[in-house]
């Protein structure tokens, strides 16, 4: 029904949901290399040349593109938080979704 979900509502059919949360699932794990990879290698430890040019830059690039909140790498952390979320939240809707279905199937096999 039209108007029924916000815009940015993200409606499943209960039976996609575990490929829907696999797909997440897969996304996270390809995600968390890059991010150790990241978090390991992409800071610049000391300026290339030596100068304070290059002392200038490298400051620069640590603070503006690794250390800031609103930066690259943070932007990749809170994706990787973000999937974790909805992952999870299929989860608890898929078990909700299980749940209900065995007790209507317990109902109605009574009847």
């Amino acid at each position: 029904m039209p108007g029924q979900f916000p815009s940015g509502a993200l409606r499943i059919d209960p039976s996609a949901i575990p490929a829907v949360r696999a797909a997440f699932d897969d996304s996270i794990i390809e995600l968390r290399p890059h991010l150790r990879r990241l978090r390991q290698e992409a800071y610049i430890p000391e300026p290339w040349l030596g100068d304070p040019v290059s002392a200038e830059a490298a400051t620069a690039y640590n603070a503006s593109v690794m250390d800031a909140a609103d930066g690259p790498y943070a932007a990749m952390v809170a994706l990787e938080a973000e999937l974790l979320r909805i992952r999870d939240s299929l989860q608890v809707m898929e078990d909700h979704y299980r749940l209900t279905e065995g007790e209507n199937a317990a109902l109605w096999g009574r009847l």
